[in-house]
């Protein structure tokens, strides 16, 4: 074969590709459905409820679309109507399964903010079949919206206000007022010097007439009778029971845990000679309130009992060395150091 016939038969099967591709070409386009065909089955329709609407009120427009059962209806969320128009509540309803042909409904719940004319432009939706997708729209919505002013108002005779009425000045009602004014203040300093010469009254301490120890039992059964835990009251029940201790520390043994963190607490104590064991065993006391009162810790009823019931254990361990405090007031930080565990 020379290469005359190579070059005929390439150029004759380059024309037979060129022909079926222009034949079959037709076929490939017709193959995908264009997007427009997706909008010719389907009927739109939307209203606006109540007829009679007044600026404020709310509207119900009401988007119902009929389709073929194979294609799928997506409605806008959040739609943005304009500034006249609020949507405040979306509802889509679905076609009933097996129902031909398939209805979709979408309420939207509007507030009107408008008075006179109002149009909605038109109202979006996104239709699909299988991969196909097209957009479809309303008309635009147009309403009426009436003023809340009505008629009476117009028919009310009103008139313009008449002018300013003058009255003669006097002066010496404002005179007297003013000197009487002038005689309560100088009457008020005249007082108040005085008060502030005369001697105050000596201040005597008030001394405690209960032990500590009796006061801090009987605040145990007050806060025990409460059932704090019962009604889920967790934290007023640890900040109840951290006070009842530290007012007994301050009270029995003169250390300012009123004022203090536990940390500053257990610090003081040591700087009072207070032995080790009872300083852990005030931190094991202290530790569950912090975390209720700081943590947000939940404990169960259980652990609040043990708790309360630990703390009065405590109060009546240090009942002897505290009379020993109060019978030796010059030794009672090394008394309550001294012997035993708390």
């Amino acid at each position: 074969m020379g290469v005359e016939g190579f070059l005929s038969r390439r150029i004759t099967s380059a024309w037979i590709a060129v022909v079926l591709a222009l034949t079959l070409a037709p076929v490939a386009f017709a193959q995908q459905p264009a997007n427009d065909d997706l909008l010719r089955e389907l009927r739109i329709t939307a209203q606006v409820s109540p007829e009679s609407l007044t600026v404020g009120d709310r509207a119900t427009l009401e988007v119902r679309v009929q389709a073929p059962v194979e294609l799928r209806i997506a409605f806008p969320r959040d739609p943005k109507p304009g500034d006249a128009v609020e949507v405040q509540d979306v509802t889509v309803a679905e076609p009933t399964s097996g129902a031909t042909p398939a209805i979709w409904t979408a309420r939207y719940t509007l507030g009107i903010f408008a008075v006179g004319d109002v149009v909605l432009p038109p109202w979006p939706m996104e239709v699909r079949r299988g991969g196909s997708a097209a957009v479809a729209s309303t008309d635009s919505i147009r309403f009426t919206v009436q003023s809340v002013l009505d008629d009476s108002l117009a028919a009310a005779d009103l008139r313009d206000l008449k002018p300013q009425a003058s009255f003669p000045t006097v002066w010496w009602p404002y005179a007297v007022g003013g000197a009487i004014a002038l005689a309560l203040i100088a009457a008020f300093i005249v007082w108040w010097v005085r008060r502030r010469r005369r001697p105050r009254a000596a201040v005597i301490p008030l001394v405690r007439q209960r032990p500590a120890n009796d006061v801090a039992l009987e605040s145990l059964r007050i806060l025990e009778a409460k059932q704090l835990p019962l009604d889920g009251k967790f934290v007023e029940h640890y900040v109840a029971l951290s006070d009842i201790l530290r007012r007994y520390f301050e009270d029995g043994f003169g250390v300012a845990a009123l004022e203090e963190t536990t940390e500053e607490l257990l610090y003081d104590l040591e700087r009072h000679s207070f032995d080790r064991p009872t300083i852990a065993r005030v931190r094991a006391l202290c530790e569950p309130a912090d975390l209720v009162k700081f943590a947000k810790r939940e404990p169960t009823i259980q652990e609040c009992v043990a708790s309360l019931q630990e703390t009065r254990d405590f109060v009546q361990a240090m009942a002897s060395r505290l009379r020993h405090a109060d019978a030796e007031p010059g030794t009672e930080t090394a008394v309550a150091a001294g012997g035993g565990n708390a």
